[in-house]
């Protein structure tokens, strides 16, 4: 099902458009159409190796890098040149041949800029405050959702974030879903699983799943364990006496569950963070959370994705606040399908919890 889904979403996006940009370029100049044709070629092989034969190696992903690369800049140019020509029936003029030229230039900048953004990590820090009381008065927490293994985030990014995080002393670490996808290889899930056991803080790491995971099959997460990573699939933690912790499978899971038996004889009193993938549940756990951390929405990724999430999502990016209960929502780590980022940014996030009536 899912592969049927790629090729429909390539066949959608990528095929028809680029088809459409090539009979747009009938009449320019031979080296031009060639050199489109050459780049749509190339991307074509890239994406169609890596969503069926998955290999791990630096050769590979190298190559499929240069092929996502080409792949949105073939988009970013054709967009560039259609909008170009489509101004021009407006003035009843013939559109100029140096147009071309302004057009690649343009789509070389937004590409450029789209990748820098996805590997320009942020820091994203949000102050919150619960009223409740706890044996601590403070928690650092880093929230990370998103990273998409193999969509352009590998072990170099991986490290960096492991890194990050030792050298930031956090309290707690949680990851919000769609670490893995479905066409991250095992080898490079297992390595980096071995990394993230590596990743230091007082309380320990939480994890839960994402839609991705279910997508590609990777829902084996008795072995977290070993890697010193708490996986919660709709239960609850209460850790050290000082706050509980509540995590749910993402509902493409399947799983049946109900909120009441998942917080049955949990600690309303004590401060409570729940993790879940999807920030459309929020309403449903206002009652018993305060702080709840979500990913999956990437704040649109691509303009003007964010201004439509906007619309669709209660909150779909940020932090939102109601009543006495708190939404965060991160743009994630990674990027999905592409490691590309027009208007929004790959971030991770620092929340300082203040806990005080």
């Amino acid at each position: 099902m899912v592969k049927i889904l790629n090729i429909a979403l390539y066949i959608i996006f990528i095929l028809i458009p680029a088809l459409y940009f090539i009979w747009l370029l009938k009449h320019e100049h031979l080296i031009f159409k060639t050199f489109v044709v050459v780049m749509a070629i190339l991307s074509t092989i890239g994406i169609l190796l890596k969503f069926n034969f998955k290999p791990y190696n630096h050769i590979f992903t190298m190559f499929i890098l240069v092929c996502q690369f080409l792949t949105m800049y073939i988009y970013i140019l054709f967009i560039c040149v259609y909008l170009y020509r489509f101004s021009f029936k407006f003035v009843k003029r013939r559109p100029y041949r140096f147009g071309n030229i302004v057009a690649t230039m343009i789509a070389i900048t937004l590409t450029i800029s789209g990748f820098h953004s996805h590997y320009n990590k942020k820091e994203v820090i949000y102050h919150v405050t619960v009223p409740k009381t706890s044996s601590v008065s403070k928690l650092k927490i880093c929230l990370v959702s998103d990273l998409h293994l193999s969509s352009g985030t590998y072990m170099r990014q991986v490290r960096k974030l492991v890194k990050t995080v030792n050298d930031k002393h956090y309290d707690l670490v949680c990851f919000a879903g769609d670490v893995f996808d479905e066409n991250t290889p095992d080898a490079l899930m297992n390595r980096s699983l071995q990394e993230f056991k590596n990743m230091k803080s007082t309380y320990g790491t939480y994890w839960i799943s994402g839609n991705h995971e279910y997508y590609g099959k990777h829902t084996d997460f008795t072995v977290f364990e070993k890697y010193n990573i708490h996986f919660l699939k709709n239960t609850y933690e209460t850790v050290d006496n000082t706050f509980n912790i509540v995590g749910f499978t993402d509902k493409t899971s399947h799983d049946h569950y109900e909120i009441n038996k998942v917080i049955e004889g949990m600690d309303t009193s004590l401060p409570t963070i729940t993790l879940d993938h999807n920030p459309e549940r929020f309403d449903q756990h206002t009652y018993f959370t305060d702080l709840q951390l979500s990913g999956h929405t990437h704040n649109g990724q691509i303009f003007p994705g964010n201004i439509i999430l906007h619309y669709y999502y209660q909150n779909s990016y940020g932090l939102s606040h109601y009543k006495n209960h708190y939404l965060l929502v991160s743009a994630g780590y990674g990027s999905w399908g592409f490691p590309f980022r027009l208007g929004t940014q790959c971030e991770y996030d620092t929340i300082y919890l203040t806990m005080r009536k």
